[in-house]
């Protein structure tokens, strides 16, 4: 069974080979130590078992394994990884290198984004205001490079948020 996804979505990206996997995991695993000033090797894997890394960790993975064309074991991955780490970042979704997730909690990501996102607790992004596609899915919101969202903030449908924004704390962009 195949997934009837437009064209021009981020589920329709080619698909990553190994290489390109780990160096956007490697991104990831620099920009987390950078943030939190880890410089020993206890601090270091005390920082990967962490919430948060294990859940964009299990997104990298699970977004392997969708664009490969394992997308029940994709999908299987996010679930678990949305039970354990309460971090919500479907398989469909695209985002760029060096993302940071500063708190798990609550942290939920439909659309695509570019390289640099940093997202804090509780923050999301989505659709369900409109079916119209601008390159993030189905009524799923853009985001530029190196864009922050702060806790409580939502980017809600079809929207493009530009590089370098900070939406607020409890904000809400909706157009």
């Amino acid at each position: 069974m195949t997934d009837p996804t437009p064209l021009n979505t981020p589920a329709a990206d080619p698909p990553p080979n190994w290489h390109e996997t780990r160096a956007l995991i490697r991104s990831d695993v620099e920009r987390a130590l950078r943030h939190l000033g880890v410089t020993g090797w206890q601090q270091r894997w005390y920082a990967k078992v962490q919430p948060a890394f294990v859940g964009l960790l299990s997104y990298r993975l699970a977004r392997h394994l969708y664009l490969n064309d394992w997308r029940r074991s994709a999908r299987l991955l996010s679930l678990v990884s949305l039970w354990t780490t309460r971090v919500e970042i479907p398989p469909t979704s695209a985002i760029g290198p060096s993302c940071l997730i500063c708190h798990s909690g609550g942290v939920i990501f439909y659309g695509r984004a570019g390289a640099r996102l940093t997202m804090m607790g509780h923050c999301g992004t989505g659709g369900g205001l409109g079916e119209e596609d601008i390159g993030g899915g189905p009524g799923y919101p853009v985001l530029g490079d190196d864009v922050t969202l702060g806790q409580w903030a939502a980017v809600l449908g079809p929207v493009r948020v530009g590089h370098g924004v900070r939406v607020g704390p409890a904000s809400v962009v909706m157009r």
